[in-house]
């Protein structure tokens, strides 16, 4: 287990050790084992992150050495490493919990007593901040040291080589990414665990990326988001409502505020739908609805230090409430004044929260709507032209040219900003999932720079990702948020289905992408042809080292036939 280390002492032995440390290979220990599970079967009980060679989401800088590093030796009880956590800011707990866990996950599958080796094997792995006098030393001897200062924020160092390992955070947050990137290397060889070698140096494209979730999470889940390096969970729709919270919101949104405060490395949204799905609208010329909203607001702020708070207006008509009628001539007017009392509430209780809005008019002009002829097209015009008077500081939501855009160019954002006023900050919402459509992975196209069109270089995409089926689109967004530039669908596809459900899963995996393709889940329902997804499914099932997705892709393929069934 990872002792505390605070002593300036007792870190320059620490060092010493450092220094002697040999390269250990995978392949210099021995050349026979004892009878032990085998390397899959050790994996498998280890669970997720599956080994799959790479890092999800793709780093900026990265060179893999086919090398690896022993950790510990599970046939021979022996523990090479020495983890160092020489860190004392607020993610430290959270640190050690994650890199512990994965260890103690390979621990447990061998009995008896652990004795460690000789001083001069030892491997040190240290986990500071890249300015740190701590680092200095593994800087200077891998030449790191100008690559170290010109870390971004989020970003970090990760060096796994012959003078051990290194993971330097430019902050608090870089320091957990770059943990989560060793967690990734981490892998089973010959019955021992290894670490793969590689130099990394990173940061990401998309300040912040959120997940939209219909519920509140655990703590296992949040940790999840933090390997995958998905920082913001936003909850919508069921988990919250403006009349005021349930003790089941509440305990929920202390959990997830507990969480983020405590660590530093997670931003919560908090979404409040006042247009009426699921729920009443806001009256917004109601002083009493008003107030309710404005309680409702303070209380969640006071529960959880929300760094967001979206107001949505989506997928139901603009329509003036009774009060409003009497006060507005327009419902975007009656919205607008809303938008601007909570802002400024908000602002009174935690100065910097951002406050955003998801109109009724959230898609861009290739959306049906907007076509010559459509009783909508004309008050919808009206609509985002009234939202150009709107309180300045709040951003406008829009999910691309149609409600699940796969491709935005320029010119869509260009056309949008047309109506909403250049000057008015754009918030995306990717809506590019599918629900229910299992193992889907991200694959839409984005322009060049798209993160410079998005305020606050902030993602949202919509998951679900407390589910397992989630989960794996989470991984592989995360991938193009994370660094656009070398982002590749297929390649991410692999990557997510390795570490998920293990590798020998992949190519039974590319034959159901093959006969799934990416069309909307409608057509494919009506034109599959059942006979084949039976056998991809049933094969997929059979090399999957993960239950839960296995029973989701069957659950898919029972969804379609049911469907074919009642035409």
């Amino acid at each position: 287990m990872i002792a505390e280390r605070r002593s300036a002492g007792r870190f320059v032995l620490c060092v010493c050790a450092i220094m002697t440390i040999a390269c250990l290979t995978a392949r210099a220990f021995g050349q026979t084992r004892p009878a032990v599970a085998s390397d899959d079967a050790i994996a498998r009980a280890m669970g997720q992150p599956f080994y799959s060679g790479a890092i999800l989401p793709t780093p900026r800088r990265v060179t893999y050495s086919d090398e690896a590093l022993v950790l510990l030796d599970g046939p021979k009880r022996v523990d090479f490493c020495e983890p160092m956590v020489e860190y004392f800011g607020p993610a430290r707990d959270l640190l050690i919990r994650l890199l512990n866990g994965r260890l103690d996950a390979y621990r447990k599958q061998f009995g008896g007593e652990w004795r460690p080796p000789d001083k001069s094997q030892r491997l040190a792995i240290l986990v500071t901040l890249a300015g740190d006098e701590n680092a200095q030393y593994l800087l200077d001897a891998y030449k790191l040291g100008d690559k170290a200062k010109s870390l971004e924020p989020q970003g970090y160092l990760l060096e796994v080589g012959s003078r051990g390992v290194l993971c330097a955070g430019k902050d608090n947050q870089g320091l957990v990414n770059a943990l989560a990137s060793l967690l990734q290397l981490v892998h089973v060889k010959d019955g021992r665990l290894c670490v793969r070698r590689a130099s990394i140096v990173d940061s990401p494209t998309f300040t912040t990326r959120y997940t939209g979730e219909y519920g509140f999470a655990g703590e296992e889940f949040l940790d999840w988001m933090a390997l995958y390096k998905v920082n913001g969970f936003a909850t919508c729709y069921p988990a919250t409502k403006w009349q005021g919270l349930t003790d089941a919101h509440r305990q929920g949104m202390k959990t997830v505020g507990d969480y983020a405060g405590k660590y530093g490395t997670l931003d919560y949204m908090v979404q409040f739908h006042v247009g009426g799905r699921r729920n009443r609208p806001v009256d917004c010329g109601s002083d009493k609805d008003v107030a309710t909203f404005l309680a409702t607001l303070a209380e969640t702020i006071r529960l959880s230090r929300p760094r967001h708070i979206m107001l949505c207006y989506d997928d139901v008509l603009e329509k003036l409430q009774p009060e409003e009628r009497g006060k507005f001539e327009r419902p975007a007017q009656a919205h607008g004044s809303l938008v601007d009392r909570v802002y400024k509430h908000v602002q009174k209780l935690q100065p910097g929260t951002i406050v955003s809005f998801c109109p009724p008019y959230y898609q861009g002009f290739q959306h049906r709507k907007w076509r010559s002829g459509e009783e909508l097209r004309e008050k919808g015009l009206t609509y985002l032209k009234d939202t150009r008077t709107w309180n300045p500081n709040v951003r406008l939501v829009w999910t691309g040219p149609v409600t699940e855009s796969k491709v935005i160019t320029m010119d869509d954002i260009d056309k949008y900003r047309e109506a909403i006023g250049k000057d008015r900050p754009l918030f995306y919402w990717d809506n590019t999932w599918h629900y229910h459509q299992p193992l889907r992975n991200f694959h839409s196209r984005y322009p060049k720079d798209f993160v410079l069109q998005c305020a606050d270089r902030t993602g949202y995409i919509n998951l679900n990702g407390t589910q397992p089926i989630g989960r794996f689109f989470a991984a592989t967004a995360s991938d193009y948020y994370w660094n656009p530039e070398a982002f590749d669908s297929k390649r991410a596809r692999k990557e997510a289905v390795a570490q998920f459900m293990g590798p020998p899963a992949v190519p039974v995996a590319e034959r159901f992408y093959e006969f799934r393709g990416d069309g909307y889940m409608v057509y494919f329902s009506r034109m599959a042809d059942l006979s084949k997804f039976e056998g991809i499914v049933r094969a997929l099932g059979a090399v999957s080292w993960d239950a839960a997705l296995t029973a989701v892709c069957r659950a898919g393929y029972e969804q379609v036939a049911k469907v074919q069934k009642k035409r």
